[in-house]
This record gives C-alpha cells, structure tokens and sequence, in this order.
C-alpha cells in the first residue's frame, strides 16, 4: 500500500473515532454538566442562516452560566431548546431540555408566551400540551383554586384580584388555537386588556405584582404588556424595571421584554428569548445589561 494512501486512512480514522469523541450524549442527571462541551455539527438539512443563529445563542448562553456559576434558569432552557430545535436535534434530546424547561424557575413563562411562535406542539405534542395545559393553569391561579380562599389567605383586594384573574384568562384564551381563531378573536381581548391595565396602572400608581394580587399573578400585568404594541411595552418598561428591584415580579419577564422591544426597534435582542433575531454584540449587550441593572 502505498504512504500517500495509508495516511489517507490513518486521517479518516483519526476524524471519525474524534467525531465520535466529540458528540455528547445527554441524560436527565449529566445534561447540565455536558452541555458546556457541546459543539454541534451543522446537518445537511440545516441552513446555513440557522446554523450560525444557534452558535450564537449557544455560545452566548455558555457565558452566561459561567459567569453564574453555572446555575440554570428558564431563559437558559428556552435558549438551548430553541437552538436544538433550529439544529434538527432528535426528538428525544428536544423531550429531554423541555422538561427541564418547564420544570425550571421562570420556565412556564416561555412556554406559554411563545406557543404561537415555536410549534413544539407539532414535534412534541403530547409532552408539550400537557406542560402547556399545567403552565397555563399555574399562570391562571389554576382552574381548582378557591378564589376566595386564595384571597383571604393572602389577605388581597377581592375586587382586584378577580379582575385580575379574568384579565389573565382572556389573555391566553385564544393564544392555543387554530391561526385563524387566534387572528379573528385574541386581538379585541388583547386591546380590551391593555385598556383594563392602564387603569389599574392609573388607580394603583405601580406594577400589579405580588404584594396586590399574590405570587399567582405576578406575572398577569406583565404578559398583557408583553402582547401590546410597542409604545406601550415601552411605556412600561421603567415600570417593570422597577418592579423587578422590588421583588414585585421575578426578573425573567423583564429580560423577555426587553429582548422583545430592542427585536422590534434594532432588530436584535440581548438575552435569547426572541426566535430567530440575532444576538446583540457583546459591546452592546454589556451596555444594555448595565443600563437595566440585570444579569
């Protein structure tokens, strides 16, 4: 055999047993751990456009955890769910991570905010729908709470939190359906929301939070605004913000927002949680991390 042809082989050989060396494999306990090594492959059936997006949020979510001594939250979940899904991960690891998801701190937030935006009820659609119905139930104060009770245990304004909790159903109430249904009936509930938000806003002088309406609609005032048009998620940003430093509201939807109002306005986003918008630079994102004093 001649040497041009043994090295040849010995090559192969070298990138094939490296190839296998370099693929992860995932399980409940070690994904955290093996996640940090993960370098993905780009398919053949994946663009090249999505390819370089999923590097990106990958890489910029690996930051992240290290500098937060490597402590995963939901927005971490939803970054790597996204880029595995836009990687044509298989199905079993894309379960794997969505579990995670749902299970982790600010998780159902994503899952029921975005259902419109990622069809994982397409590709994991038992699995999906169950977390989405439990999500979604936790984010309405669940159907099998007792109102009342929840409001005298809480010692909450009766009159506010009902209200809240009929402004938190009719914000997710067409947001699981057909595109047509959602098109034709959750626009009007929307617009009908914002205008009941501005007054409780006008009335309370301060973001509808924990200390009116309790831990299980925290998040109500925030996801209203989350689904308006800029002008007012801009309005409420500062509001937010505060919020946030108050303990009023858990700081994963304010990262959500913003990433929503810079996508819109600039075309990219900070934190990850907007599929398909490319990532800030790092000198910008700094600046904006700074700007809003969180991490």
């Amino acid at each position: 055999m001649k040497k041009t042809n043994l090295f040849i082989i010995l090559f192969l050989a070298f990138k094939i047993v490296n190839a296998q060396s370099d693929k992860v494999s995932f399980t409940e306990k070690n994904f955290e751990m093996e996640f940090l090594s993960y370098n993905p492959i780009q398919r053949t059936n994946v663009s090249s456009k999505n390819y370089k997006w999923s590097i990106e949020v990958l890489s910029e979510t690996k930051k992240s955890l290290l500098e937060n001594g490597n402590k995963y939250f939901g927005a971490h979940y939803w970054n790597i769910l996204t880029a595995f899904d836009f990687l044509k991960e298989d199905t079993d690891l894309l379960k794997l991570v969505f579990v995670k998801l749902a299970n982790s701190k600010g998780g159902c937030e994503y899952i029921t905010s975005y259902k419109d935006m990622v069809k994982f009820d397409d590709k994991i659609p038992e699995l999906y729908n169950q977390y989405y119905k439990s999500c979604n139930s936790e984010q309405k104060g669940n159907k099998n709470l007792d109102i009342d009770e929840y409001i005298t245990d809480n010692k909450l304004n009766n009159d506010l939190v009902k209200l809240i909790n009929i402004i938190n159903i009719d914000d997710q109430k067409y947001r699981g359906s057909d595109e047509q249904t959602y098109n034709t009936r959750q626009p009007e509930l929307d617009k009908q929301n914002q205008k009941l938000i501005d007054s409780l806003f006008s009335e309370h002088k301060k973001y509808i939070g924990i200390s009116l309406v309790g831990e299980k609609f925290e998040s109500v005032m925030w996801s209203v605004i989350q689904h308006s048009n800029l002008e007012m998620m801009e309005k409420y940003l500062p509001i937010i913000q505060k919020a946030v430093q108050d303990k009023e509201l858990n700081k994963t939807p304010f990262k959500m927002l913003i990433d929503r109002i810079y996508s819109q306005k600039h075309d990219y986003q900070i934190f990850g949680s907007q599929i398909g918008v490319k990532n800030a630079d790092e000198k910008t994102r700094n600046e904006i991390i700074k700007r809003y004093g969180i991490e």
